[in-house]
């Protein structure tokens, strides 16, 4: 039994070592292979695919997601930040018909295209009940320019939440979807991204949901999760995370604000339709778990 025991053990520690030797190999090699498919490599992460999808013209419905079906609902909007070079524009879709509210945040990081598109593709959506807050991009230096970072200095958006209104350049902007947030109070967070990182020091996200807390949300979570593993939802199945960094929105809105975020990463390897069509396809669920769809 011992020496069962010590074979165990042993095998154990080689398979660690060699999943070390093949992480490390990979992140030296111009490609990488996840999930028996092997990705070409641009610099810490895969190469993603070119796209031809012109965000500005595409329609709702031409992922599939939605259903066509409209709502009284009316939209309005207005801008964070207004007049500064960081301005936002917040989209708010509101039904005649009382029920919850959900706040969708997306292109914290601009350069991860498929969260802050389908979010964009989203105001076109009405709602049968509750109100829908929509930002796409948030980020908008960053959207603009394909960049992570939200201004010139390289500052982690995502890493300056709660932010401060006399601080950086970031932590203003975290600073004043934050606060709107806690003015907002909604029900459930949406929080858009994406991921392509397959470096030795850096976790795979890709096809992922994130959360810090699930109070009041845990039976939504769960569902949300297992509709992805079975193939109700979404291209592929989806894993999950937590908490999320210290400084994300997820991290500092369900810390502070007592208000449950998930945060979704798609996967930039994949194509670009996928990614927007999965994205939707999360939002869709929790709306339709809410009845606003």
């Amino acid at each position: 039994m011992k020496m069962k025991f010590k074979y165990m053990i042993g095998m154990s520690l080689v398979l660690i070592l060699t999943v070390w030797v093949f992480t490390a190999r990979t992140a030296a090699a111009e490609t990488v292979t996840i999930g028996g498919v092997e990705y070409e490599r641009d610099g810490w992460g895969v190469k993603e695919p070119e796209s031809d999808i012109q965000i500005e013209s595409a329609h709702l419905a031409d992922f599939g997601v939605f259903s066509t079906e409209s709502y009284p609902a009316k939209k309005t909007s207005y801008r964070l930040m207004e007049g500064t070079e960081r301005e936002a524009e917040v989209v708010r879709i509101a039904s005649p018909d009382e029920g919850p509210t959900v706040y969708v945040v997306s292109g914290i990081h601009g350069d991860e295209r498929a969260g802050w598109y389908a979010a964009s593709l989203l105001k076109q959506a009405t709602v049968k009940c509750g109100v829908l807050y929509i930002i796409a991009p948030l980020n908008v230096y960053g959207a603009k320019n394909h960049v992570r970072f939200c201004c010139a200095e390289n500052i982690d958006l995502n890493r300056s939440f709660p932010g401060s209104a006399d601080g950086n350049p970031a932590e203003r902007l975290a600073n004043a979807v934050f606060s709107d947030i806690d003015r907002v109070s909604p029900d459930f967070v949406f929080d858009l991204h994406e991921a392509r990182s397959t470096g030795e020091k850096a976790d795979f996200l890709g096809s992922s949901l994130i959360y810090t807390t699930l109070d009041g949300i845990d039976e939504l979570f769960m569902d949300l999760l297992f509709a992805t593993q079975t193939g109700e939802i979404c291209s592929e199945p989806f894993s999950y995370n937590s908490p999320g960094p210290n400084g994300s929105i997820n991290s500092t809105v369900g810390n502070l604000l007592k208000i449950p975020v998930v945060t979704v990463e798609t996967f930039r390897g994949y194509a670009m339709s996928r990614r927007i069509a999965d994205q939707l396809s999360i939002v869709n669920y929790v709306l339709e778990y809410y009845k606003m769809r």
